[in-house]
């Protein structure tokens, strides 16, 4: 597997954004749709263990799919990475792997799946870690399964773009994706190929910190919760927003006016936007303000306001199914993402990748829920399976 999905899923990159599309296939999903079949996805990343179930189905001739079902579990990858000058624990793969283990067990039983259904992937922030071939092995082990280890951060947030972003943005947004072990994004920029066509290529950047490692790493250094905030803000100002800026200026086309929109995506952006506009929970793309994400920051500021959070309720909400809808995504947000400190230092690494991409007042800000690379991955994967 690993000899043949890696090189596949490269190839597939190369191959997407050498031909038109009009549209990446998680979107304009129909009211009624009936699935040719399910195809699953982990990914072992740093925040903990992630799984994806799609659907595949046909719409006007095109194969498409649609993310079916998603389950986040919390496991301390990162925190043991730290803990661990760069390793990971062997206890806490020990978790991972079982926890892998459980999830495809439920997905077995409810959608009809076997292991040669699912891929298995480490992210790129888990990457880092010098041991991180040991996943791959208890894998092998328990599960018979190969898990791919080497996927590198740009081909990562390939996905990511490939995932949420409509064919028609391609050339006027940013992706701004803070995860747990990396902060990561980029653009895709139009090129004319030998034939005289115009065709995409990604400009990426990449910071070797993300949300809960970060977090992690200050912790380590002052437990005291009531001075990290403090603590937290300075880093992020000092050390963190010059690799930032150098990052960006690899790539100065991120920086340019014409690009208008800028797509969050993350656990912390998760967090934040269900923290705001919890009665958007169905919409895939949400718009935002600066001053919605400053607000948010405040509320985070302050240790009760974080308590305040996960207490709140939605009886307000009349209709019963999208009150369910929100009750559950509420406690997810706020109870099975990042902790506080973890959800504020992705906060503020967002914040800072703004500011040095400039240009505010020209931009808005979306959230997007479909930029999530392992459901593009578990796509591409299987898609030979069910085309007709």
């Amino acid at each position: 597997m690993k000899s043949t999905y890696l090189p596949r899923t490269i190839f597939y990159l190369l191959f997407f954004f050498a031909v038109p599309v009009a549209k990446t296939p998680a979107q304009e999903v129909p009211a009624n749709i009936t699935y040719d079949g399910y195809r699953g996805g982990f990914d072992i990343g740093s925040q903990g263990v992630k799984l994806s179930v799609i659907g595949f189905y046909h719409q006007n001739g095109k194969l498409k799919y649609r993310l079916i079902y998603d389950r986040q579990e919390t496991v301390g990858l990162v925190k043991g990475m730290e803990l661990n000058s760069g390793k990971l624990r062997a206890v806490d793969i020990q978790e991972a792997v079982a926890t892998v283990q459980e999830m495809m067990r439920d997905a077995f039983d409810v959608f009809g799946l076997t292991n040669r259904d699912f891929i298995i992937y480490t992210s790129s922030g888990i990457n880092l870690a010098t041991n991180v071939s040991d996943v791959n092995a208890l894998t092998q082990k328990t599960l018979g399964m190969t898990t791919i280890t080497d996927m590198p951060t740009k081909v990562e947030a390939t996905y990511s773009v490939r995932a949420g972003l409509a064919r028609e943005d391609f050339e006027r947004a940013i992706l701004v994706d803070v995860g747990g072990g990396n902060l990561k994004g980029g653009i895709l920029q139009p090129y004319i190929n030998a034939a005289g066509e115009t065709r995409f290529t990604f400009k990426s950047y990449t910071i070797e910190l993300g949300a809960r490692r970060l977090s992690e790493r200050i912790l380590l250094r002052n437990p005291n919760l009531t001075e990290y905030p403090n603590l937290l803000k300075k880093m992020v100002e000092d050390s963190i927003a010059p690799l930032i800026r150098m990052s960006l200026n690899d790539n100065p086309g991120i920086k340019d006016l014409s690009r208008s929109m800028v797509y969050l995506t993350g656990g912390a952006a998760y967090q934040f936007i269900t923290w705001r506009y919890p009665e958007k929970v169905r919409d895939e793309i949400v718009e935002f303000t600066l001053d919605d994400l400053g607000q948010f920051v405040e509320m985070l500021y302050s240790l009760t306001g974080w308590i305040d959070w996960q207490s709140r309720t939605f009886a307000m909400i009349k209709d019963v199914k999208l009150r369910e809808q929100i009750e559950r995504d509420h406690i997810k947000a706020s109870r099975r993402v990042y902790n506080r400190e973890g959800c504020l230092a992705g906060t503020l690494l967002a914040q800072q990748v703004f500011r040095e991409i400039g240009g505010l007042n020209t931009k808005t800000f979306y959230f997007t829920r479909d930029a999530y690379w392992i459901n593009a991955l578990v796509f591409d994967t299987y898609k030979d399976e069910f085309k007709r």
